[in-house]
């Protein structure tokens, strides 16, 4: 299949300039960009004068979860007794889904992160009991309904994305994303998959994509070290394989941790890994 590929610019923030960024992803083999999810720091029309020049588009925005600007500095978390917190992390919510329009993008990643207070849990290894999960995810139906409505009527679809325990014990696998999906039964809610999360979580990440099919929108591709693809022990012949199988036709998203500004090199050799497999 013939994908095209984008890549998040949150993986290049630490390091240098936007502009410096998106002049040099414009050279690779890059169709888009997904722009970091800090609606308070953005000039839109700059952006867009920006990436129109080096003729890039943006996809999506990537939810910034655990990593508050400097306008909030308070943690963004769904499972919260605190009102106010829950306040917060809706409103940034809403400020990414409207970035997102603006900007021309069509997806933005829900992550789900509680409080102290709410979790009651193995902290040794990250983990949860299946009743619990199922009964902290099970408190963000209603604000997720009414969030996603919000979305849809500016033309973007929230994808719910599992992490590993590490980042959060709450949503860890497909199989809690789709549960939280179908219990809100809303037609603009999908599925992200990432490699570098499931090659932690899942059983069999290629069974994990086939069994997703109908859920799907989006993944987002890592190596198991958080490199391009290539440079760790991830499968991606079967990854790709499972991808064909369920024809997916989604664009495909970079997301490596880039150490230092000596990046091109890894990054056009994690696409042309993909690209040989495709």
């Amino acid at each position: 299949m013939c994908w095209k590929y984008s890549i998040t610019l949150s993986s290049f923030r630490e390091i240098e300039p936007l502009n410096s960024t998106l002049e040099r992803l414009s050279k690779l083999q890059i169709d888009s960009v997904e722009m970091y999810g800090e609606p308070d720091g953005v000039d839109v029309k700059s952006l867009l004068d920006l990436v129109s020049s080096y003729k890039v588009s943006i996809s999506g925005i990537t939810g910034m979860w655990r990593h508050p600007s400097v306008n909030q500095p308070s943690s963004r978390e769904l499972i919260t007794n605190d009102k106010q917190q829950l306040s917060q992390t809706l409103n940034y919510i809403r400020g990414c889904i409207i970035l997102c329009e603006l900007l021309g993008g069509s997806t933005f990643n829900i992550c789900l992160f509680g409080d102290d207070s709410t979790l009651s849990m193995d902290t040794n290894h990250g983990r949860l009991t299946e009743e619990k999960k199922r009964r902290l995810i099970s408190s963000t139906f209603e604000p997720l309904n009414r969030l996603s409505a919000f979305a849809e009527d500016r033309g973007v679809e929230l994808l719910i994305e599992p992490l590993n325990r590490y980042s959060t014990p709450v949503c860890n696998t497909a199989k809690d994303a789709i549960f939280l999906i179908e219990s809100t039964r809303s037609n603009k809610m999908g599925l992200l998959l990432d490699t570098f999360h499931m090659n932690i979580e899942e059983d069999s990440i290629e069974k994990t994509i086939i069994h997703s099919k109908s859920f799907l929108r989006q993944v987002h591709i890592s190596d198991n070290n958080r490199k391009m693809p290539g440079f760790g022990h991830i499968n991606f012949s079967a990854v790709i394989k499972s991808l064909k199988q369920i024809q997916f036709d989604k664009i495909l998203c970079f997301e490596p941790f880039v150490p230092d500004c000596d990046y091109e090199n890894d990054i056009n050799y994690g696409i042309n890994t993909i690209m040989e497999l495709s």
